[in-house]
């Protein structure tokens, strides 16, 4: 069954296309300048509206297997479709983690079966995510694995990190570290801060993520691996970054819709809400943040949705786990930027869609309506149609997001997987 909309602008970074057309997306795939209207089921005026590829999230965590009462495959995928994502890497810390050929091939396995997005795996770095023995990097790819990664941990041992970015270059996967020099941070619940000291709970200092990173860059120097940052919060962070992008290595990073949009100072209310891994960070990081992906240094926009049960957020901010959901809002918080004049429109598509999927190196077949990969994954937005979350805009079993009662500039509208309509805004 086709759709046809009408008079939509229609942009695609990937495929150099930013015009307003009429377009028709169906199991066949998605097509420009379809005139004729008595082959569609559906006719939708478009104007005011855009035409996007389906989003590609870099980073989330679906708790399947071990933790279905946080997620699930099937569960996440309605959450993503809800926020126009129709791909997503899942991470690793699952129970059993995914550390095995056999657990990387359940998840693409589990989403085909309950008719979910599409699922890419970064596979565990270590055995168990326990930082001490490198897993088999070969074995992992040829299960489907597109990374490695122990996130929510760093891969804190130096040998074993060096290791296994030599195993990712040797198999062409990209490295995701999760920043954070754990012996520096010791797991406190906020970053030292004014407002930390005021609610009185631990603070732990920002150099934890940046000393990772600085240690990092040199051994990619050394091994010439892929390696990508993991929700990078902090200006030193990314000044190791671009120092690693100017000496030509192949450095990445992501920044999550929290960190771009909030502070320490939103943690006034020790809202556990608020509390996640990184936690958040200065206003002056995050404007340094902001900069970054006004400047290219960012790469991608990616959540780090993380769901947790009702009851274990009512713990309070300091025993409540870290984490927030995000898959939702984060086209909309990314919208905030080119409403303000940070970033043009065409980049906020490209740092959700061809963007991150250079990254995992997939361009040309996620992330785009052109690629063969995967046909007619399309979502449409209304830029400018004002919205304020709650409970009901979240589709997952979690509603542990920072964002519920903020208002957004802009909405997806309707979601497409393979040609079907799977999410229509109500």
């Amino acid at each position: 069954m086709n759709t046809l909309i009408k008079n939509v602008r229609f942009i695609d970074p990937e495929a150099g296309i930013d015009e307003v057309t009429d377009l028709c997306v169906g199991p066949d795939g998605v097509k420009r300048d379809e005139n004729s209207t008595d082959k569609h089921s559906n006719i939708i005026e478009g104007t005011g509206l855009w035409a996007i590829p389906g989003l590609l999230d870099l980073q989330v965590h679906f708790r399947q297997p071990g933790f279905e009462h946080k997620e699930t495959i099937e569960s996440g995928s309605a959450a993503a479709l809800a926020g126009g994502i129709t791909a997503v890497v899942v991470m690793p810390n699952t129970h059993p983690p995914l550390d095995t050929p056999d657990s990387v091939r359940f998840e693409a396995e589990e989403s085909q079966r309950v008719g979910g997005i599409d699922i890419l795996v970064a596979a565990a770095a270590t055995k168990g995510l326990e930082g001490k023995e490198n897993t088999d990097a070969a074995s992992l790819k040829a299960a489907g694995a597109v990374a490695l990664t122990d996130d929510g941990w760093p891969v804190l041992d130096d040998a074993v990190m060096e290791q296994s970015l030599r195993d990712c270059a040797a198999n062409d996967l990209l490295f995701m570290q999760h920043a954070e020099d754990t012996r520096m941070s010791q797991h406190a619940p906020m970053t030292a801060s004014p407002t930390q000291k005021k609610i009185g709970v631990l603070g732990q200092p920002s150099d934890a993520e940046g000393e990772m990173v600085i240690r990092d860059v040199a051994l990619v120097e050394k091994t010439g691996a892929r390696y990508h940052v993991l929700h990078c919060s902090t200006e030193r962070s990314l000044n190791a970054i671009r120092e690693g992008k100017k000496k030509g290595l192949r450095v990445t990073c992501e920044a999550s819709p929290h960190h771009l949009l909030l502070s320490t100072e939103d943690c006034a209310d020790a809202d556990p809400n608020f509390k996640m891994n990184p936690p958040l960070r200065s206003p002056a990081d995050r404007a340094a943040l902001v900069r970054a992906l006004a400047d290219g240094t960012v790469d991608a926009v990616a959540t780090d949705h993380a769901p947790h049960a009702a009851e274990e957020k009512a713990r309070g901010f300091v025993d409540a786990p870290f984490g927030v959901i995000g898959v939702e809002t984060a086209f909309a918080a990314l919208l905030s930027f080119v409403h303000d004049g940070t970033i043009s429109d065409v980049r906020a598509v490209e740092l959700m869609t061809s963007s991150p999927a250079r990254v995992i190196g997939l361009q040309g077949q996620i992330g785009t309506t052109q690629g063969k990969a995967a046909p007619a994954h399309l979502c449409l937005i209304d830029p400018n149609h004002s919205w304020t979350v709650s409970l009901a805009d979240l589709k997952g079993k979690s509603t542990n997001s920072p964002f519920i009662g903020h208002t957004f500039k802009g909405k997806v509208l309707r979601t497409w997987l393979r040609g079907e309509e799977r999410y229509c805004a109500k």
